[in-house]
């Protein structure tokens, strides 16, 4: 029988951060570790999260999402890992669906995203629900940091990744680091990448307005074409 490790990274997330625990505690199949990293948080997230039956670890570490996810990657031991983060919650079958989706023949997969919070975001869940499985042809394009599982065995890998991620994305002079893409990228040269919409992970939108998200949805389509480019002409 499989271990099955869920890793939650968390920013100042006292808002939302009992919600994504309880929505784990509460899946159709159970996780058999929830580690919970509280990465550089002033707020009461560490507090909030202590009134619940996982593993936290507080971590003050370098600005950035990836150093969390790598501070993450060292204190779990499931043959199967989830990923989410601490704005976001997931549907009941969340660990059930995506686990199955791995033991299709995957290296990495995603869910559909459902974003919560703008007008914009709102809109573009009609789409995006049925294009992330009909896409086919860029499927690192649908795996996103709020919601991908990969096996416990490339866990070195992937934290090798990441760190290369935060080398590639100064190199390259993107906005931000896009860890989840080039994790897509590269675990894409070396196995199936997958995504389902039979269940997903809801994510708050944390631009406060549909102007700010369709500028966030521009920097992300620009830092995506950049990195499709390098990747097309290097060979890594």
């Amino acid at each position: 029988m499989s271990k099955i490790s869920v890793l939650i990274i968390a920013h100042n997330e006292e808002k939302y951060i009992s919600k994504c625990i309880e929505s784990l505690l509460n899946q159709t199949k159970k996780a058999d570790e929830i580690v919970l990293i509280v990465h550089n948080s002033s707020d009461n997230t560490l507090q909030i999260a202590n009134k619940y039956p996982i593993k936290i670890i507080p971590f003050n570490g370098q600005e950035g999402i990836t150093y969390a996810r790598i501070e993450g990657l060292k204190n779990i031991v499931g043959d199967i890992v989830l990923c989410i983060d601490g704005d976001s919650y997931a549907k009941e079958n969340w660990i059930e669906v995506m686990t199955k989706t791995l033991r299709n023949g995957n290296i990495l997969v995603g869910s559909w995203i459902k974003i919560k919070g703008t007008l914009f975001g709102n809109t573009t869940n009609i789409f995006d629900k049925y294009l992330c499985i009909f896409n086919t042809k860029n499927k690192g394009h649908w795996i996103w940091g709020p919601s991908f599982a990969f096996w416990g065995i490339d866990k070195e890998k992937v934290r090798n990744i990441f760190e290369k991620s935060i080398e590639l994305t100064k190199k390259l002079n993107l906005s931000r680091n896009p860890d989840d893409y080039w994790l897509a990228l590269f675990l894409g040269k070396e196995g199936k990448l997958e995504v389902t919409n039979k269940t997903n992970v809801t994510c708050y939108q944390k631009e406060s307005s549909s102007i700010k998200a369709i500028l966030r949805n521009f920097e992300s389509v620009r830092n995506g074409n950049i990195m499709r480019s390098f990747w097309k002409e290097k060979s890594i």
